[in-house]
């Protein structure tokens, strides 16, 4: 297991360092999307640990997304996004703490959203 996660390590290190900045946003939507469902399964299993692990991973993620934004730029896209990265970490923290897996899902749903109208946008 210890080589497969090396091996997973190198291979999102070198996809990493050949990205354009709108790839590695389409990196952060997938890898937060993998974590806020691995989050889901956790809590409904009762893998508090892994439950943890995956909802830290998820916030993570979401406060590398919002400082990404540049809101000089960015204007009332950003503001938005920053918005509705808001709400999912709410949404999230409020789940875990209340193992709530439906309210997982929900914000999971939203996060596709988010992730299906970056892969819209042509860089």
């Amino acid at each position: 297991m210890r080589a497969r996660q090396q091996y997973a390590a190198i291979d999102t290190a070198t996809r990493t360092e050949q990205a354009n900045p709108h790839r590695l946003i389409e990196m952060l939507y997938d890898e937060l999307l993998s974590a806020l469902r691995q989050a889901g399964i956790a809590i409904d299993r009762g893998d508090l640990a892994m439950k943890s692990s995956r909802i830290s991973r998820a916030l993570s993620i979401l406060h590398g997304l919002e400082s990404s934004l540049d809101f000089n730029r960015g204007g009332s896209v950003a503001e938005s996004l920053s918005s509705a990265y808001g709400y999912l970490r709410q949404e999230t923290i409020a789940a875990g703490r209340d193992n709530d897996s439906r309210r997982l899902a929900a914000a999971t749903e939203a996060a596709v959203g988010l992730s299906n109208a970056w892969r819209q946008i042509r860089p």
